[in-house]
């Protein structure tokens, strides 16, 4: 009978060892499976890249040439964008036109005219879905 039990507490202490190990492997799959589904998930982005524009400085004889992407997450404010590129041309020309020379030099200059940019947008198409302006090319000459 003593041999009995001890074969059935090894029994038992076996069960629950593979029950523990089986949990925690089940933990450790779930959890890499939930990393991996938001890795492959990143958010579809449509690019809207205008054509050369020119615009003047505010108090000075120099111009500023730009080339703008307008990046949003959403297809249909990519389409109304690439409809209406005429009232982003225009909405880009008044914010450097009221900008001086010493506001767009440096890379604090760059930065605070494409959130200025971006902003502007924004407001002016109604749409959150706009979500960074970039610079391709910006030179003032």
């Amino acid at each position: 009978m003593n041999n009995r039990n001890t074969v059935l507490i090894i029994l038992l202490v076996l069960i629950i060892v593979l029950a523990i190990v089986g949990i925690v492997l089940g933990i450790m799959f779930y959890r890499n499976k939930n990393a991996d589904n938001s890795a492959n998930k990143q958010i579809e982005t449509f690019n809207l890249t205008l054509n050369d524009m020119y615009s003047n400085i505010k108090d000075s004889k120099k111009i500023v040439k730009l080339k703008i992407t307008v990046v949003t997450n959403d297809k249909k404010t990519y389409e109304t964008l690439e409809g209406k590129q005429f009232l982003i041309r225009d909405d880009i020309n008044k914010i450097i036109r009221n900008k001086t020379e010493e506001e767009l030099q440096g890379e604090e200059g760059q930065t605070k005219l494409q959130s200025e940019i971006k902003a502007s947008l924004v407001d002016l198409f109604n749409d959150e879905a706009i979500i960074n302006v970039y610079f391709d090319d910006l030179i003032i000459q």
